[in-house]
């Protein structure tokens, strides 16, 4: 997964991140050597981690989590952060997932969503200025 274009990493149970692709490296400004070893939390917005931690509590219980969106701290420009929608997938040490195995990682695997966000964004400033413009042309 190191040269996959989507951001994928992996993280233990309590965040710690154990791999970073290089995909994920180039759009968050944030290298493999300098993430590996930090929480995900460490690398995510405030308002990012109480869902993050959700969706890891819940592959605690053995089941792949939905989606959850968080933002990354900088990015490849401080204007608009990383944007990712993850999957979390569970992955056991004996492959199968049965009761008996013991959950070695858990694998993100993102979406990015930085530029829709930003397309958003601007698109909604179009709105309200296009919304001014009519008000002003109405008005005498």
């Amino acid at each position: 997964f190191r040269h996959a274009n989507a951001p994928i990493f992996t993280i233990t149970k309590e965040g710690i991140v154990t791999a970073w692709n290089e995909h994920l490296a180039r759009v968050s400004g944030v290298r493999e050597a300098d993430a590996i070893g930090m929480t995900i939390f460490d690398l995510a917005q405030p308002e990012s981690c109480e869902g993050l931690q959700s969706a890891i509590d819940s592959c605690g219980t053995g089941v792949s989590s939905d989606s959850v969106e968080i933002t990354l701290k900088g990015g490849a420009t401080e204007d608009h952060p990383v944007q990712m929608l993850l999957t979390l997938i569970v992955q056991y040490s004996d492959g199968a997932g049965g009761a008996s195995a013991e959950r070695q990682t858990i694998t993100a695997i993102g979406q990015d969503l930085t530029e829709i966000v930003a397309l958003k964004a601007m698109q909604l400033r179009k709105t309200q200025i296009t919304a001014v413009l009519g008000h002003e042309l109405r008005s005498p």
